[in-house]
């Protein structure tokens, strides 16, 4: 099993003048590549350095950001967890504009509110919509946090070719796992036509937008929304996990075609 927190006694200081910059990441130029994976789960970002990436090497530990650099099929890949929320998520984008990082895919869980989309499937965000409260305070609530197309395109290209099923359309990015409103919430996202609900993607895409890199998202399906508001709260963990490799090599892929 690979461990959530490494050992991060040899790393460099993150209180150096030159990395406490970065905020949220302490990684200097040079350290992290062009090309970005960010799942939210500190133990995810552990398990694609060193599952899917060669030459990798952990970068730096702040709180919650664990920052790997390695290659996939000869391509400089960089891995960095952002934590749950927007607010988390939103601080990592700053620092990847700072390092001028080109692509970026957040490679996460989601809970479906449709029938159709069911626990190990995959879903591509083409857009999120913007129930959270972090990125009203870069643009109003009028403008839509939209998936890179290019990105978007590369996604589904690659993950027609996986045996895992695959949805395209939009998602919900929320600051509330679960609270009084999320049954209404649901109820709304299937007359939309809404696929599934996480936490992250509406920062990631914003923020994306903001600092000029092309931003992305792709998702396995750990269960329905439905059954969190119902007082539910375990995960189809056996299933998602098996959609969650499909996720990874889809984007992985992905990052292939856009370098």
């Amino acid at each position: 099993m690979t461990k959530a927190w490494p050992e991060t006694k040899d790393l460099p200081d993150p209180n150096d003048p030159a990395r406490a910059q970065y905020r949220a990441l302490r990684c200097i130029p040079g350290e992290i590549a062009p090309n970005v994976l960010v799942p939210g789960d500190p133990a995810r970002a552990a398990k694609i350095a060193s599952e899917w990436l060669t030459d990798t090497r952990l970068v730096m530990v702040q709180r919650e950001f664990h920052s790997y650099t390695g290659k996939y099929k000869g391509i400089p890949v960089s891995v960095i967890s952002t934590g749950i929320g927007c607010p988390s998520a939103a601080m990592v984008i700053q620092d990847l504009g700072k390092h001028r990082c080109k692509n970026v895919i957040r490679v996460g869980t989601a809970g479906s509110c449709n029938k159709s989309v069911k626990p190990g499937d995959n879903v591509i965000g083409t857009a999120a919509v913007r129930d959270e409260g972090l990125t009203k305070k870069f643009f109003p609530s009028n403008y839509p946090a939209v998936a890179d197309l290019v990105v978007t395109n590369a996604l589904k290209k690659c993950g027609e070719k996986q045996q895992t099923t695959m949805h395209l359309g939009v998602i919900h990015t929320s600051d509330s796992f679960n609270s009084p409103e999320l049954e209404n919430d649901i109820r709304l996202a299937q007359i939309a036509g809404v696929l599934a609900f996480e936490m992250e993607a509406a920062a990631i895409l914003i923020l994306g937008a903001l600092h000029n890199i092309r931003a992305g998202c792709i998702f396995s399906i750990d269960g329905f929304v439905k059954n969190i508001s119902d007082g539910d709260v375990k995960p189809d963990s056996k299933a998602c996990d098996k959609g969650l490799n499909s996720a990874i090599e889809t984007a992985l892929e992905a990052i292939i075609i856009l370098s």
